[in-house]
């Protein structure tokens, strides 16, 4: 009965029928006020009788536990918000690539803890953070279409570790930000707010900055925004430069070490952002320099000390309704990237990202997203790769079904996986991210 009683409350959470006087009737529900059950209540009315009926809301929950009898609530009041979230996806090919014999699957799964040390120990602008995360699978370019710009942004090989481990803290009215520890710098650098629905890992951060300390591969060192006004910022960081494509750090990666013989990553961003006066649309421009100490293996000459790139985008609302905060009504937003890097150390030289975001676009549907894009990789020519490039084409649909459970249908069209060492390929993946 239980299980019957939440697949109505899934699929027809508030159901009525009205009958004769002989036969009960189920009325609508008042709003909830708890998450408890309500019990059955037979409500008589002349001649008629309503039966009122509840049970355990899931759908409008936040989360797929629900407040932990009241648990959840009473941490948040001292500061301390714990999270666990599973992220599953699924990917085949239709045509083209490696094969389309198969199908591939991967995870990941965070446990996180949050701390607002104010609420905790009335210390006020600090936040403390750490995730521990495993993931495994599949990894569709080994498997499937064999590119070389990653179809999901989980795609990585499988392991457990301690990914992110950092203290924030804000001075004079969030003027200044420091932040210090083991961290993934995807949220904090690089990060356009129209690209983030999007599956493909360049849409993420732009690949050629190949040696961006982010996942799998975070990174301890510490950052440094200054915000004087509102619509400026400046932001750098600075980090240990131990990744997967420094020497002779290649394939003996130690992803928890502290200090190690790899250099520095360094990396700044300057931003400028604007309104424009009609329903006050928002827009950010973002340049950003990035530096590497480290030793690196070359094309056709030896190793080379020290790389560096540089990076840019643009991010604009071109549309929303009314004049509410953009999160609470329908917007469409585009983005534009560029990124170069030298071309005598990584494979992938330019890279351009475009794309376009719409929030709410069915009516009824206030938290789905959808939208398409197109990620361009110029290849470095001293790879000798057949086309010398590759591009993909992403569209999807991000479907909300409740607070806690989100399912993404994703279409990517890959053209010339890995410069051309594969057939152009067609790729769908279903993806699927539960709160608990």
């Amino acid at each position: 009965m239980v299980f019957i009683s939440v697949l109505i409350t899934l699929f027809n959470p508030i159901s009525s029928w009205r009958a004769d006087a002989d036969t009960p009737a189920i009325a609508p529900l008042p709003p909830a006020t708890s998450t408890q059950p309500q019990q059955l209540q037979t409500v008589s009315k002349g001649t008629e009788q309503t039966i009122e009926l509840s049970v355990l809301r899931i759908p409008t929950q936040q989360y797929l536990t629900s407040n932990w009898f009241g648990a959840r609530d009473s941490f948040a009041n001292h500061g301390i918000t714990p999270n666990i979230t599973f992220t599953q996806a699924i990917s085949g090919n239709a045509f083209g690539g490696l094969s389309t014999s198969k199908v591939d699957w991967r995870y990941r799964l965070d446990a996180t803890l949050t701390l607002d040390t104010q609420k905790l120990c009335g210390w006020k602008g600090g936040t403390a953070y750490v995730d521990f995360l495993n993931h495994g699978g599949q990894n569709p370019q080994n498997n499937l279409v064999g590119q070389l710009q990653a179809i999901s942004a989980i795609d990585q090989s499988p392991d457990t570790r301690l990914d992110q481990l950092w203290y924030k803290q804000t001075l004079l009215h969030k003027k200044i930000t420091l932040k210090f520890g083991r961290i993934d710098t995807t949220y904090d650098f690089d990060d356009p707010r129209d690209s983030l629905n999007f599956l493909n890992g360049s849409f993420g951060f732009a690949p050629a900055i190949f040696v961006f300390p982010s996942y799998p591969f975070s990174a301890w060192g510490g950052e440094l925004t200054l915000q004087p006004a509102s619509c400026f910022f400046i932001h750098v960081g600075l980090f240990d430069g131990n990744t997967s494509n420094t020497l002779p750090a290649l394939n003996t990666t130690n992803p928890l070490a502290v200090q190690n013989p790899f250099g520095l990553f360094g990396i700044a961003e300057e931003g400028l952002s604007w309104h424009l006066p009609w329903h006050r649309l928002t827009g950010t421009f973002v340049a950003g320099q990035w530096y590497h100490s480290g030793h690196f293996d070359a094309y056709n000459e030896p190793p080379v000390n020290a790389t560096e790139g540089f990076y840019g985008y643009v991010d604009q609302t071109l549309w929303r309704a009314g004049n509410k905060p953009a999160a609470d009504c329908p917007r469409l937003g585009a983005f534009a990237e560029y990124a170069w890097a030298n071309d005598r150390v990584s494979l992938i030289t330019q890279n351009v990202v475009a794309g376009l975001d719409w929030h709410a676009l069915i009516p009824g549907r206030p938290e789905d997203d959808c939208g398409i894009g197109e990620t361009w990789a110029d290849l470095s020519k001293y790879a000798n790769t057949p086309r010398g490039y590759e591009a993909i084409t992403e569209a999807f649909y991000n479907l909300q079904l409740t607070p806690w459970l989100g399912i993404q249908p994703d279409l990517q069209y890959v053209a010339a996986p890995g410069g051309g060492a594969a057939p152009d390929a067609l790729v769908w993946t279903l993806q699927m991210e539960i709160a608990f």
